[in-house]
């Protein structure tokens, strides 16, 4: 039977706990209207601080309504205020998802802020930045609402420590000084869970360990599926880049989105019609202009309404090649006007002129500095862009830039590595690329990949007794959200600090299923509903610091699905693989069969131990 999805729990999550005698119906959410931040408004504006700005605040009116007053002192760029709260007055931030900030801003003046910033510091013991978040108008001159999405660590404030809140105001495009009056009015808290709750998330953990591997598998994979389908802009089919509001889309989420829509379908999740609309929107949304970019490349991220660049971010070229990915696994499942979209999209991609000239395809461009330094000239995820670029029946790179590309060597299990060691590197380009049973002059990179993994698993164990996070059977060191931010944990003793990221085993899947396995049952078992919510399994926890994580991360999130589903049955690998580019890409890296057990080929270890 297929099921559409209607309803923000899943209808097959909601019978499996029912039939376990633990939740008696599905729980819908519903989107709850904004509720006022009541420390704010009761504060007194008297302990307002310019930050050295010159601003000066006063209560007034704007258009009929209470606001505070800010006059800019004219001489510096932004104009900030910042103010004391407590621990406890932030403690409504940690059940939110945004902050939402009424503001005034005359159409008589001649310039307005449309840049706007909020941070947080600690004062207890001592001054400690937070964490930080951008947010824009929506709307011109008059009231306006800006939205700022709440981190996890702009979340986790102590209740017995101090905090200083920082509000900044700017004109972006030349941050030429504000001199005239602007208002703030209310500020509200936006996504507060009112349903479901913590209890309902932690009889679904107990109830995901009732089931066998096969019904456990399936179940994670749908919950995570409804990250890309329920979260996405039904209007344009870009995604979010993490379950906040005000989120901006992330291109390579994107890309994991549509390789997700024939998951869906093959599951009995969505109709083939829903999938093959979705996509159809998704493409024709990059194609026909409506997500920025230039030549073929896209902004890592933007906006969700109207596709334009965020964040000053870069046209990327990793974040682009995992868009085109994703594209590839829907054109070649759906066929038809999918098919030529997603050729299109892949073939515009100039790869030769990403290289800036030179051998490797930089990391990105933008428009104020150019071509970024950094190149994809190692290995790391950047396995999928290669496979992309020398394939290209349009703008393919020459064969020596893979056969350059540098492969730094393990000598305690004979691997190949990326120093820092975050298992991402291995899974993205092998969530699309079977490299099973193949290797070329240089690695058997399933093997490796194999190899990674098992010594991920090891490294936790080994060092139980260091962290409190670690043991118990769970695993998972990666890129991920950690109570300092985001940050690209390993398996070595300088990059981790207790922090796990359920993705990483999760995605270990295909290559090491025992493991992977005993990993994700570790972590419903020990953290319950600290690490599974609504999409599933969260970007991270960290029990040392107590700390756990509320987002799901789209690029985390489609790890999970491809790789569980290519661990069921192939389907991603089957579609990508069967793609003519990819055929003649492999082909142009030199891949054979292979039968060996060994990482390294003989050859290039006898080779590089030789140097």
């Amino acid at each position: 039977m297929n099921y559409t999805v209607s309803t923000y729990r899943p209808l097959y999550l909601a019978l499996l706990l029912v039939l376990c005698g633990l939740f008696g119906s599905a729980a819908v959410s519903t989107q709850p209207a904004p509720v006022p931040w009541e420390p704010w408004a009761a504060h007194d504006p008297g302990q307002l601080d310019d930050d050295g700005t010159g601003a000066v605040f006063a209560m007034s009116e704007a258009d009929g309504r209470p606001a505070l007053e800010i006059t800019p002192g004219g001489a510096s760029e932004e104009t900030k205020l910042a103010f004391p709260f407590s621990g406890g007055d932030l403690q409504a931030w940690a059940n939110a998802a945004a902050l939402q900030m009424d503001v005034y801003l005359p159409e008589a003046n001649t310039l307005n802020p449309d840049g706007f910033f909020l941070g947080l510091a600690a004062t207890t013991p001592q001054w400690a930045w937070v964490d930080g978040t951008f947010g824009a108008p929506d709307g011109g001159s008059g009231w306006a609402t800006v939205t700022f999405p709440l981190s996890d660590a702009l979340r986790s404030a102590d209740p017995n420590g101090a905090y200083t809140l920082y509000l900044s105001f700017f004109e972006q495009a030349s941050k030429t000084p504000l001199t005239q009056p602007f208002y703030v009015g209310e500020i509200s808290l936006m996504g507060v869970e009112t349903s479901p709750g913590a209890a309902d998330y932690a009889q679904e953990a107990a109830a995901l360990l009732e089931l066998d591997d096969a019904a456990l598998i399936d179940t994670v994979a749908r919950q995570t599926f409804d990250y890309f389908w329920l979260e996405a802009n039904l209007d344009n089919g870009l995604i979010p880049d993490r379950s906040t509001a005000a989120s901006p889309a992330s291109i390579a989420a994107v890309g994991f989105g549509l390789a997700a829509l024939p998951i869906g379908v093959e599951r009995g999740w969505i109709t083939a019609d829903e999938g093959r609309e979705r996509a159809t929107v998704t493409l024709n949304t990059f194609l026909s202009g409506g997500v920025q970019g230039e030549r073929g490349f896209y902004y890592h991220f933007v906006d969700m309404q109207t596709g334009e660049r965020m964040w000053g971010s870069e046209l990327s070229s990793i974040d682009t090649a995992l868009l085109a990915a994703g594209a590839l696994v829907a054109g070649q499942y759906f066929g038809g006007e999918v098919q030529l979209a997603a050729n299109a999209l892949s073939e515009h991609i100039e790869w030769d002129w990403m290289t800036d000239g030179g051998e490797f395809v930089t990391m990105g461009w933008t428009p104020e500095g150019g071509f970024l330094g950094a190149q994809w000239d190692h290995f790391d995820e950047s396995q999928i862009l290669y496979a992309l670029a020398l394939g290209s029946p349009t703008h393919p790179l020459p064969a020596s830039a893979w056969q350059n590309w540098r492969r730094p060597l393990r000598s305690d299990d004979e691997s190949i590595y990326l120093p820092g060691d975050p298992l991402f590197v291995y899974q993205y380009p092998q969530a699309f690329l079977n490299l099973r049973g193949l290797e070329d002059a240089f690695a058997n990179y399933w093997n490796n990949t194999v190899r990674a993994c098992e010594r991920h698993a090891a490294y936790i164990e080994d060092n139980a007794d260091v962290f409190a996070t670690y043991g118990h059977g769970a695993w998972g060191l990666s890129a991920s959200d950690g109570p300092g931010g985001y940050r690209a944990y390993g398996a070595t003793d300088v990059n981790n600090d207790g922090t796990l990221a359920p993705y990483a085993s999760a995605a270990c899947l295909p290559f090491t299923p025992d493991i992977a396995l005993e990993s994700l049952r570790a972590l419903l078992r020990t953290y319950g509903e600290r690490v599974w919510r609504e999409y599933g399994f969260v970007s991270a926890v960290n029990e040392d610091a107590g700390w756990y994580s509320r987002d799901h991360i789209g690029i985390d999130q489609g790890d999970i699905l491809l790789m569980l589903a290519n661990a069921q049955d192939g389907l991603v690998w089957e579609l990508f693989m069967s793609h003519p580019s990819i055929q003649a890409a492999l082909n142009a890296m030199g891949f054979v069969a292979s039968s060996g057990d060994y990482a390294v080929t003989p050859a290039y270890w006898a080779a590089r131990m030789g140097e």
